[in-house]
């Protein structure tokens, strides 16, 4: 096992470890002078659950030592082609509609993050886009066609 491993697996304890400590803190009874008063016998234990969860996280999340911190590696074209991609969605999803729209932004986004094989992108993005439709169809949720729904009516 690395270090690496080692600190996670670590700090997965300790996140286990403050999460029962919270979940058995709702149990602790409180005196009844304690009432009125904001203190109790289980604000500590209610205050130091979350807080040990919180830091666990942190450890749990960050990145191994010697990573690459900051934005030094960062690819700010795709992402800012990405965010394009999200406001063209914004736009375009009422004339366009739904699945023709999901398709081309899935398509979109499956091109800015390097595939190019024609195919794929086709068939992936429309699937994808029909089968959302399919399983919102079944759920009851109508989704708009757009100008395709005013054409055919």
């Amino acid at each position: 096992m690395t270090r690496t491993q080692g600190e996670r697996l670590a700090a997965l304890a300790i996140l286990l470890f403050s999460l029962g400590y919270f979940v058995l803190a709702f149990g602790i009874k409180a005196p009844p002078s304690s009432d009125d008063s904001p203190f109790s016998a289980r604000s500590f234990p209610l205050m130091l659950g979350p807080l040990g969860m919180a830091l666990s996280l942190v450890l749990l999340v960050r990145p191994p030592e010697g990573a690459p911190v900051g934005a030094a590696g960062f690819s700010w074209g795709r992402a800012l082609g990405l965010i394009g991609l999200m406001a063209f969605y914004a736009l375009a999803i009422n004339h366009l509609g739904f699945v023709v729209t999901s398709a081309l932004f899935l398509a979109g986004g499956f091109w800015a993050l390097g595939e190019r094989r024609p195919l794929v992108l086709g068939l992936v993005a429309l699937g994808v886009s029909l089968g959302f439709w399919v399983m919102f169809s079944l759920l009851d949720v109508k989704l708009d066609w757009g100008v395709f729904e005013r054409i055919w009516s």
